[in-house]
C-alpha cells in the first residue's frame, strides 16, 4: 500500500468521487509547483482507474506503462514507446493508462507525436501528464487535457505532517521558509541533511565580514534550487526590511538564476561568492539605516 499524504488524498477525493470513472476524460495534466507531489497524485488516480493497490511506479501492471525522462529529456522514443502501448488491448484491467512525468521537458518531436494521440485517443485509454511548469507546456497540448492543479495545503496541516514525519520542531520553521512550505522538500532537505542557507545568511547578520567557506558546500547543492531558496529568504527581507538594496538583491538572484537556466558551464562557486559578498553588503546598509533611524527617533 503506497503512503498517504493529506493534501494528496483531500484532492483525490474532490476529483475522483464515485462517478469519477464513468466521466473520466482521456487525457488529465497534473500540475502543482515542485516538491508538492504531482507524481503521488497521478500514482493514486492510476490506482482508482486500473483498480491496482501497489504503486504503479515499482510494481508491473500490464495495463500501465509509466515513463519518466531520460537525461533531463522526454525523448520522443519513449513517447512512441507510450503510444504503441496505449494502441494494444487491454489485458487485466477495463481501461489502460500511460503516465508521462515532467511533459514540460518533452523535445519538439516528441510533443507533436504527443499531441497527434491526444487529438485520437483510443477508446479506453487515459494518458496521465505531469507538470511542475505549467506555462512552459505547448497550448495546444494544455487545450486537449483535462488540468487537475494540486493546490499548496494549508501551512498548517503541511507543518503537522512534517513533524509526523521527524522532522523537529526547531528546524521546521527555517525549512518551511526555506523550501516555500514544500514538503517532500523539506523532508528530503532534513534527512539529507542539507546545509540551511537560512541559517547561515541570518546568522551571519551582524557579521563584520564575510565568510566564503561555505561557498564550498553550498555549490554541491543543486543550483538552480538553490537561488529559488534563497529568493524565498530576500522575500523576507524585502517585506520585513521595506529595503530598495534588498530588492536590488533580489534582482541580482533573478539574473544569477536566468544564467544558472542558460549556461550549463557555469561556475556555480564564483556566483555563490559573489552573490555572497552582495548580500553581506546589502545586510551592512540595511543595518547602517537602521541604526540611523533610530539615532534620530532618539
Amino acid at each position: 500500500m503506497s503512503p498517504t499524504y493529506p493534501w494528496i488524498e483531500n484532492k483525490l477525493e474532490e476529483v475522483a468521487g464515485d462517478a469519477f470513472l464513468n466521466r473520466l476524460p482521456h487525457a488529465i495534466l497534473i500540475d502543482a509547483y515542485p516538491s508538492w507531489g504531482v507524481e503521488e497524485l497521478a500514482c493514486r488516480l492510476t490506482q482508482k482507474i486500473v483498480g491496482m493497490d501497489g504503486d504503479p511506479r515499482e510494481i508491473p501492471h500490464p495495463d500501465v506503462l509509466w515513463i519518466r525522462p531520460e537525461d533531463t529529456k522526454l525523448k520522443i522514443e519513449r513517447v512512441r514507446d507510450a503510444i504503441d502501448f496505449v494502441h494494444l488491448s487491454s489485458q487485466v484491467a477495463a481501461r489502460k493508462v500511460a503516465i508521462l512525468e515532467s511533459v514540460e521537458i518533452a523535445s519538439i518531436p516528441a510533443s507533436n507525436a504527443l499531441l497527434k494521440s491526444l487529438e485520437e485517443p483510443p477508446a479506453n485509454v487515459h494518458w496521465i501528464l505531469t507538470t511542475t511548469a505549467y506555462d512552459l507546456l505547448l497550448p495546444t497540448i494544455r487545450s486537449r487535457c483535462s488540468r487537475i492543479h494540486l493546490h499548496n495545503a494549508d501551512r498548517d496541516d503541511t507543518a503537522q505532517w512534517l513533524l509526523e514525519n521527524e522532522v523537529p520542531q526547531s528546524e521546521l520553521e527555517n525549512l518551511m521558509i526555506e523550501f516555500g512550505d514544500a514538503p517532500f522538500a523539506i523532508k528530503e532537505a532534513f534527512e539529507l541533511k542539507l546545509q540551511s542557507l537560512r541559517t547561515y545568511l541570518l546568522q551571519g547578520w551582524r557579521d563584520k565580514s564575510v565568510d566564503l567557506s561555505v561557498a564550498v558546500v553550498l555549490k554541491e547543492q543543486d543550483f538552480y534550487e538553490l537561488l529559488a531558496r534563497w529568493l524565498r529568504i530576500t522575500a523576507r527581507v524585502v517585506h520585513n526590511e521595506k529595503a530598495p538594496e534588498a530588492m536590488r538583491f533580489w534582482d541580482e538572484l533573478i539574473a544569477a538564476r536566468r544564467a544558472a537556466h542558460e549556461q550549463s558551464n557555469l561556475n556555480r562557486q564564483i556566483q555563490i561568492e559573489r552573490l555572497l559578498i552582495q548580500w553581506f553588503r546589502m545586510k551592512q546598509k540595511i543595518r547602517r539605516r537602521n541604526a540611523a533611524t533610530k539615532i534620530m527617533q532618539h
